[in-house]
């Protein structure tokens, strides 16, 4: 080994050693090595389910870490660096270490993320089968704790166009009105929050009865209207698989229902972790399934 090699490698050393890896992250490092693999950042970004732009922020991560251009930045083809041909074994050795290491502990808990209507039918279910660690927030926030290595696996609907993860299909069904009391007749309903599927129930209400649809109050819980159906005579607009639950009933005469997909987020495609999530989503299909 030349001696500016071993003069890079003993400097190398010790930016780790005074906390230069505060900010790394793992998955950054991966993409690094599978670039380098590849010698082209697109393939290493398809493979991480990444946009070219977010893996190229990712690679900046990690000269940002190290303090040193790792890669040449060419739009064709990922070329090392002195420094990152120097890196790029010893990189390969820490990630490989560190999965040993985590491979001999016991599993972390699966930190799922979804809303309280959703979590009211898919975590009862699994609560025997997996250690999971559950938080409940917006699908819009869920998606987020995805992109931010907050959380392992986000349930939302295909209401928006998730990007840069794994999306799995684990459910389907419609949103209808819903009442506790059969042959209700027609009256002011209970809407959510404006999403895409509430627009879409008032622009078919509008063609099939020429007037507005008369909404009696908008709540911000899918789970709240639904107790409220299921201890009144109140007329609810909600996803099957939180009416069915509830024991509601749908109404004769509203318009055609609207069809959603449950999706489950996910990036870590590593083969223990997918192990651990098949088992999951084995279960949550056979659960919405039966709705």
């Amino acid at each position: 080994m030349k001696k500016s090699d071993k003069k890079l490698i003993s400097k190398t050393k010790l930016e780790i050693s005074t906390g230069s890896l505060r900010n790394l992250r793992i998955a950054d490092v991966e993409l690094f090595i599978a670039a380098a693999h590849f010698k082209n950042l697109g393939q290493a970004a398809s493979l991480h389910h990444l946009s070219q732009s977010a893996a190229s922020t990712a690679i900046m991560r990690v000269e940002a870490a190290f303090g040193r251009a790792l890669c040449t930045h060419e739009k064709r083809q990922f070329r090392l660096t002195k420094e990152g041909q120097l890196l790029l074994p010893r990189a390969e050795v820490w990630v490989k270490n560190l999965r040993d290491i985590v491979a001999s502990q016991d599993p972390l808990p699966i930190r799922i993320v979804t809303t309280h209507a959703i979590a009211r039918v898919a975590i009862p279910t699994i609560l025997t089968i997996e250690n999971i660690e559950l938080k409940l927030m917006r699908p819009d926030s869920a998606y987020g704790a995805i992109l931010r290595d907050e959380a392992d696996v986000a349930l939302v609907l295909d209401n928006a166009p998730w990007e840069g993860v794994i999306a799995t299909e684990i459910g389907k069904g419609c949103f209808q009105l819903y009442s506790a009391k059969l042959d209700i007749p027609q009256s002011s309903v209970l809407l959510p929050e404006d999403q895409i599927e509430v627009l879409t129930l008032q622009q078919r209400w509008q063609q099939v009865y020429n007037q507005p649809l008369y909404v009696k109050a908008r709540l911000p819980s899918w789970s709240l209207i639904a107790d409220i159906c299921s201890n009144s005579t109140e007329i609810g607009f909600l996803p099957d698989f939180l009416a069915t639950q509830a024991k509601l009933h749908p109404v004769s005469w509203q318009p055609t229902p609207s069809r959603y997909r449950i999706l489950a987020l996910y990036r870590n495609n590593e083969d223990v972790f997918q192990q651990r999530l098949n088992k999951l989503l084995l279960q949550w299909r056979h659960v919405f399934s039966q709705i």
